[in-house]
C-alpha cells in the first residue's frame, strides 16, 4: 500500500493505492488524521485506488474515527473510488458515519466531491 497527501484549496487531498488489509486501512486513517492536524485542514478528499473493499467497518472500530470527525463541526470528508466495489463500501461507510454524526459522503466523481466540500466550507464561513 502507498499513500500520499497534499493540500489543495484549503482541502487535504489523500490518495491511497493498493490497500489490501484492514490494518493498512487503519494505518492510512491514522496518517490522514495526523496530516489533517499538521496542516490545519478540516476538509478531506480521499481517493482510494486499486484497493480491496472493506465492508466489516464496525468490527475494526472505525466508527471511533467518525466520532472524532463529528467532534469538529467544520470537518468534512469526501470519499472517491476507482471501482464499483470500493464505492459500495464507501456508501456503507457513509451510512455509518452519518449515524455517528460525521459529515462523510461517497461520490462518483471528483468534481461533485469538491463542490460539496466547497459548499460546506462557504456555509461554515457565513455562520461566523
Amino acid at each position: 500500500m502507498k499513500y500520499r497527501f497534499s493540500v489543495e484549496e484549503d482541502c487535504l487531498r489523500a490518495e491511497m493505492v493498493g490497500r489490501e488489509t484492514v490494518a493498512e486501512t487503519l494505518e492510512f486513517i491514522q496518517a490522514l488524521a495526523a496530516e489533517a492536524e499538521r496542516s490545519g485542514t478540516t476538509r478531506a478528499l480521499v481517493w482510494v485506488r486499486r484497493s480491496r473493499p472493506i465492508f466489516r467497518v464496525e468490527q475494526y472500530r472505525i466508527s471511533e474515527h467518525f466520532r472524532q470527525i463529528a467532534a469538529n463541526r467544520d470537518a468534512r470528508v469526501a470519499l472517491l473510488a476507482d471501482s464499483e466495489e470500493v464505492r459500495a463500501a464507501h456508501e456503507y461507510i457513509e451510512v455509518l458515519a452519518r449515524q455517528n454524526g460525521a459529515a462523510v459522503r461517497s461520490f462518483r466523481d471528483e468534481a461533485a466531491a469538491r463542490e460539496w466540500l466547497a459548499a460546506e466550507r462557504l456555509q461554515s464561513q457565513e455562520k461566523r
